[in-house]
């Protein structure tokens, strides 16, 4: 049975564990802090064996762009550790849930557009393109915080209605 459900400081320290390199190891701390600082919610995704995959909805867009023009909710890294088995689905549905309680009239996201399968997937599911194109702009870190690559990835920014 999946359940979706923010992350805890214990998960968090289960993924520490297991991260493969320090760019890893920086990317959850800083779903951990984003939480703790109230900006985003980092969900889990859980079945019986473990943690099987994730997101932050983020309580507004990161791309100035469509902050000044929408109010919404954001939904930033998904990642299903396991294809195929409805994972990434859970996880845009428990923050499409969360992202109404949070009384947003819409939900969007950026898909790259090397990924043409998340965007078939999110127009299944509700997700329209808009005028926007966004950078999506991230960096890969050593142990030490030293900066080691900053990616700019091309992105289609789509929205949701969320109907009340």
């Amino acid at each position: 049975m999946l359940e979706i459900r923010p992350a805890t400081r214990q998960d968090v320290e289960r993924l520490l564990d297991v991260a493969a390199s320090p760019a890893r190891r920086a990317h959850l701390e800083s779903r951990w802090v984003e939480q703790e600082q109230d900006d985003a919610v980092f969900l889990l995704a859980h079945d019986e064996g473990g943690i099987v995959g994730q997101t932050s909805l983020l309580r507004t867009s990161k791309y100035a762009e469509v902050a000044a023009a929408h109010d919404v909710a954001e939904i930033n890294g998904l990642h299903a550790f396991v294809q195929g088995a409805g994972v990434g689905s859970a996880l845009i549905a428990a923050s499409e849930e969360l992202a109404r309680a949070w009384r947003r009239d819409a939900i969007g996201l950026g898909v790259g557009l090397e990924n043409p399968g998340a965007a078939r997937l999110y127009a299944r599911l509700g997700y329209q393109p808009t005028q926007f194109r966004v950078i999506d702009e991230w960096t890969e870190v050593d142990a030490d915080g030293t900066v080691l690559v900053t990616h700019r990835d091309p992105c289609d920014y789509l929205l949701k209605p969320l109907p009340r």
